[in-house]
């Protein structure tokens, strides 16, 4: 993709709409008074957020929260290869931003008000869930998405939401020992959320409605936004039986075609700012977050799920990586594939996909072949029940873990497994491992605590105001 086609679809899906982003001057406004020597609307942003931060909560929280020195943020797109018509995905890096800090620890108190009972936690606790679950014969499985869900929550409604619930009983104050009031929570989310400054293409703009897909406080409005929708639904009767959704993803299992195009004009009635499209199982297959969801009768089977433009590109063997991080990318898809698979069948096939697509990334066979192995035996142990017979390598390379102490010993030990690996009809291959010197030498004093990681590369008094700035 070129340049100018980037910037085209990601100038669609983001600034274009000028409803939700505004561009930003960099000339100084016209005020009373002496005007201020220097000026850019990110040191605004920053003083601004600071006075609001120091009225409102304790110095020593404060000063984590307001950051000198910051950095602008910056929007680039990931294209959605899968869809149909390409596109653009919107992505803030907010990284080192004015009001990203304030935003990191909002979202840590207020995390517990993004979520219900119709929430996934994760694609495992999911996959555990459904293949417990038993349905009538005729049931039929739907999903539902949320187009452009962070673009399009309605910001100072969702405020206003999550400031209710965190006051409900008092909650926020009795829960993290503070003592403000419900507006100065709803002034520090405006802060941390509102007016998001950023640049894009050699420009600054402002995003005025919305959340950034890239700022900490993005997934925990959004959630927070759908829970109101689906708790007045449930008030309401409105939900079928069977309902979970995990951030923009919804599936759900429904009666009949009808009762699932029905369910889908509720959702898309139920605010203006959200629409839903809707996807029918095929088949009696459905991928959702990651797996494949399959009806067999009353039950409900899970797989690994790939989309049809994967290509597998993962960590090449040859990648000048450490070692172990490749051999935990192996362990981690099997892990992967055996908790999303609700099969032997179904984990025996994806161990055949692995095989083939760590050959095609150059993964030796005695690796791929030997980690499925201890895999599968460690599975096995910990579940004696289980019966299982997978293809994998019965001559897979066996690692002897020894000490060295000289080349001699070396050889002499490697000839010795190798008569005894011929005997026992496995391969065994010692790995010598040296004394580290910190297991010989004692530390006699304890280093002194290094008081600051910052980097500081300068370091100057702002003539503007009171401020340092690193």
């Amino acid at each position: 993709m070129n340049k100018s086609d980037y910037i085209n679809l990601l100038s669609q899906a983001s600034i274009n709409d000028t409803s939700k982003f505004t561009p930003v001057s960099l000339q100084r406004p016209k005020t009373r008074g002496r005007p201020v020597k220097h000026y850019h609307p990110l040191l605004e942003k920053e003083k601004h957020l600071a006075s609001v931060v120091r009225k409102i909560l304790p110095k020593q929280i404060a000063d984590c929260v307001c950051q000198a020195g910051s950095r602008l943020a910056h929007l680039y797109g990931l294209p959605k290869t899968h869809k149909e018509n390409l596109s653009m995905r919107p992505i803030l890096s907010a990284t080192g931003t004015y009001n990203y800090a304030l935003a990191k620890w909002l979202d840590d108190k207020l995390k517990p008000l993004s979520s219900n009972r119709y929430t996934i936690s994760d694609t495992f606790s999911f996959a555990d869930e459904i293949q417990n679950l038993v349905i009538d014969e005729n049931d039929i499985l739907v999903s539902y998405d949320v187009t452009s869900l962070f673009t399009n929550v309605p910001l100072q409604e969702t405020i206003e939401i999550i400031a209710e619930k965190a006051f409900a009983d008092n909650w926020f104050n009795t829960t993290h020992d503070l003592s403000i009031t419900k507006p100065e929570l709803v002034q520090l989310l405006e802060v941390a959320t509102m007016n998001q400054l950023f640049q894009f293409d050699g420009n600054l703009y402002e995003q005025t409605d919305g959340v950034a897909m890239g700022s900490p406080l993005g997934p925990l409005m959004a959630n927070a936004f759908l829970c109101s929708i689906e708790e007045k639904l449930d008030q309401d009767n409105k939900l079928p039986e069977f309902y979970r959704r995990y951030v923009d993803d919804t599936f759900a299992i429904v009666t009949s075609v009808p009762a699932a195009e029905d369910l889908l004009s509720t959702l898309n009635n139920c605010h203006p700012s959200i629409h839903f499209t809707m996807e029918l199982a095929s088949g009696n297959k459905l991928p959702f977050v990651g797996m494949e969801v399959l009806k067999k009768g009353c039950k409900l089977e899970t797989s690994v799920y790939r989309k049809p433009t994967n290509t597998g590109l993962l960590l090449h063997h040859q990648s000048h990586v450490d070692k172990r991080y490749k051999k935990s990318l192996l362990k981690t898809m099997l892990n992967r594939a055996f908790r999303l698979s609700s099969t032997w069948e179904s984990f025996k096939s994806e161990c055949d996909h692995l095989k083939m697509m760590f050959t095609n990334l150059k993964y030796p066979d005695h690796l791929i072949n030997s980690t499925i192995s201890h895999f599968v035996t460690s599975v096995r142990s910990e579940n004696p029940g289980v019966q299982a017979q997978l293809s994998v390598n019965e001559n897979a390379v066996h690692r002897v873990v020894l000490p060295f102490k000289d080349q001699k010993s070396a050889d002499a030990v490697k000839r010795q497994l190798s008569d005894l690996s011929n005997k026992i009809d496995h391969t065994l291959h010692p790995v010598f491992k040296s004394r580290k010197i910190c297991e010989d030498l004692r530390v006699r004093e304890p280093k002194p605590p290094i008081v600051s990681q910052q980097c500081v590369v300068y370091n100057y008094k702002c003539d503007l105001c009171d401020a340092d700035h690193c």
